[in-house]
């Protein structure tokens, strides 16, 4: 009877044990982070050893920067999920109140002390006072003895001895004590400041069916990391190959650091917009707004600011595609803040703090205004309708620049030249590329074999919309919001060196590196640093969205090679005849090669295009140039010995309307 009544009571007993389920808390250690271009995705993993029954855990201490439609979570076989929530906490608030009850408790021991202290210093200022008081030996009737006199001094000398001592040592007692207690109280006051650290949670309500050890895996994706490719290459010298080391800029600042963690860099963007836009009827009416893609399902993403980053672009005309050199960039907030184009249309700057765009000016092209929401802008002017696009002619000076060390057949320079965007057959670029590998370099030995070399750092895998770079060994992030440099290979490839100059614009001599079959080598859009002869030249941006079929990178100017471009006096005027002007112009060229071997050199130069039918250009001689018919830019090749020099010139006229402004050189 008594046994029934137990298991009667165990019975009803049972489900309100069970229903009564309680939490087990987790820490799940991060094994592998995949980083994209704006978010990452991380993935823990966790081995628990679990009772049989439902049961809830909560994995904790996972960065609050979380995205919770992005979590997936799954185990092994021997529990089924019920369910998965994440949820926010903070942290323990528990051993700061200790910390916080410790320190008030000495500060109220430390209170005591010093109460105590100053107890005592009052005792003995009465007992001072007493002494003072009692200071007067005899009367006015009897004297004091010579004795008696002896043995009073030599008690209130002692007497006031001690007192003396014992006020000092307790001011100096009560100061330390003061001192302790504002420094305690400096503790307390930074202490309360902290604020609460806010982290998530993922809370796995599970049915177990055979206890034991259960394996847990899951991944969720974090806006607060990113990365972009970087480059920096580097060069021995004339005539040596090129070495590209591919690398990643990683940052994060999830809040936890990534340690031991096998890394991914992703090309994918889990922010952009993968909802293809749909096209609706457009019934045109009067006063009929745009169309508006109400269809269009955008996800959240997160604003970013470029402030203190920097960014690189290009300026082209829009009708021809060819660079504008000198092109005036000015900030928005500040029309002080200019940098200009270079004689290859590129610039670069540094984002000013809570600069959002700038203005591009170009004499003879209408302004633009761009927004800054990109690392890399390519930039189309389009010409204004009033005048043709000649700027005032620049002021000279004349520098010196030097030579390289090598000799190579003019003849292999039928490539396309620099800044020039159109298209060659493939058995053209297979004839130039046979001619560049039979160069032949006074202080090196050729290139001979591939292209290109490739030693990986990290394994490359190419996916339909991706790609994925996995670093080979375990790598360490901190959150930080720094970059850290991740490697992910280094390509030696085959370059030839040419000079470069358009003295119209800066009267130096550059040399440029130029590689090619880069098109193989799955780069990335991204800056990289250049060093040449183990010296750091300068930046440069590895644009892979450029339809040429080479890579130019410029290693500065050599100031043994001199080009003088000026006016010639004799056949340069302008006259009036009739009701009109004739502007005609011959510009002479002299170049000299003061290095130590020979070179070969490219000059551009250009005749101006007229956008008005009043404005009629004659077009004269361009002795040893060609011409590119549709940009009118002229291109000299030149084969330059040591120690010679070249002549040449050109010249053309224009005829414009009396009265009329137009920018002449």
């Amino acid at each position: 009877m008594n046994k029934a009544v137990i298991l009667l009571a165990l019975g009803f007993s049972l489900p309100f044990i069970s229903s009564a389920q309680k939490e087990k808390t987790e820490n799940a250690q991060i094994k592998k982070v995949t980083v994209f271009t704006s978010g990452a995705q991380i993935e823990h993993e966790k081995s628990v050893s679990l009772s049989g029954g439902k049961q809830i855990i909560v994995f904790e201490k996972i960065t609050e920067f979380i995205d919770p439609n992005s979590v997936q979570l799954k185990c092994s076989e021997n529990a089924t999920i019920l369910s998965v929530r994440v949820r926010k906490n903070y942290d323990e608030t528990s051993v700061k109140e200790v910390d916080l009850s410790k320190m008030n408790s000495t500060r109220k021991e430390l209170e005591l002390k010093e109460q105590r202290l100053r107890d005592e210093y009052r005792v003995l200022l009465r007992d001072e006072q007493l002494l003072q008081l009692n200071n007067h030996f005899g009367s006015n009737v009897q004297g004091v003895k010579l004795a008696d006199l002896k043995e009073a001094a030599t008690y209130f000398h002692t007497r006031y001895s001690e007192i003396a001592l014992k006020k000092s040592q307790l001011e100096l007692d009560i100061e330390e004590t003061v001192r302790k207690i504002n420094v305690i109280d400096q503790e307390i006051n930074v202490r309360s400041s902290i604020p609460v650290k806010t982290y998530s949670e993922i809370s796995v309500e599970l049915s177990v069916e055979n206890p034991g050890e259960t394996s847990f895996k899951f991944v969720y994706i974090t806006p607060n990391a990113s990365w972009k490719p970087y480059y920096d290459m580097r060069s021995a010298g004339i005539g040596s190959p090129v070495s590209l080391e591919a690398k990643g800029l990683v940052t994060q600042n999830t809040g936890a650091d990534w340690n031991n963690v096998q890394l991914v860099l992703s090309t994918n963007d889990p922010y952009d917009n993968t909802q293809e836009p749909l096209i609706n009827p457009w019934y045109l009416n009067y006063y009929t707004p745009l169309p508006v893609r109400s269809n269009v399902q955008r996800n959240t993403t997160y604003a970013y600011t470029y402030s203190g980053e920097t960014v690189h672009g290009e300026v082209l005309d829009a009708a021809t595609g060819e660079p504008l050199a000198f092109a005036k960039i000015s900030m928005s907030r500040d029309a002080r803040n200019i940098v200009t184009t270079d004689a290859s249309g590129h610039f670069s700057f540094t984002v000013p703090r809570n600069e959002t765009g700038y203005y591009v000016n170009y004499v003879g092209y209408d302004q633009q205004f761009i927004t800054i929401n990109s690392p890399y802008t390519r930039i189309a002017m389009n010409p204004q309708d009033i005048a043709m696009e000649v700027l005032p002619e620049p002021q000279i000076n004349v520098n010196t620049a030097g030579a390289a060390n090598y000799s190579m057949d003019y003849e292999a320079y039928d490539a396309i030249s620099l800044n020039e965007v159109t298209t060659v057959s493939a058995s053209r670029k297979a004839e130039r590329q046979a001619k560049k590998n039979n160069r032949v370099y006074a202080n090196s030995q050729p290139v001979t074999g591939s292209t290109y070399t490739y030693t990986p750092v990290a394994q490359q895998i190419s996916k339909d919309l991706r790609m994925e770079f996995v670093i080979n060994t375990p790598f360490n992030i901190p959150s930080d919001n720094a970059d850290h440099r991740v490697p992910i290979a280094v390509y030696q490839m085959n370059a030839s060196y040419e000079y470069h100059s358009v003295p119209k614009f800066d009267p130096g001599v550059f040399l440029v590196a130029e590689v090619s079959g880069w098109e193989k080598l799955n780069l990335l859009n991204g800056e990289s640093n250049i060093y040449f002869d183990g010296t750091f030249i300068g930046k440069s941006y590895v644009d892979v969205t450029s339809t040429k079929d080479t890579l130019s990178f410029s290693l500065g100017k050599d100031k043994k090679v001199i080009i003088e471009r000026k006016r010639s006096e004799e056949m340069s005027k302008t006259r009036l005849v009739g009701s009109r002007y004739k502007y005609e112009i011959t510009w002479d060229y002299t170049i000299r090669n003061n290095g130590g071997g020979a070179i070969p050199i490219i000059i551009k130069d250009q005749f101006p295009i007229s956008t008005n039918e009043d404005i009629k250009v004659k077009y004269g001689s361009y002795e040893g140039a060609s011409l590119n018919e549709d940009s009118k830019i002229l291109t000299w090749r030149y084969q330059l010995n040591k120690g010679e020099s070249k002549t040449f010139k050109f010249d053309y006229s224009v005829d414009y309307g009396k009265g009329q402004v137009i920018y002449l050189e």
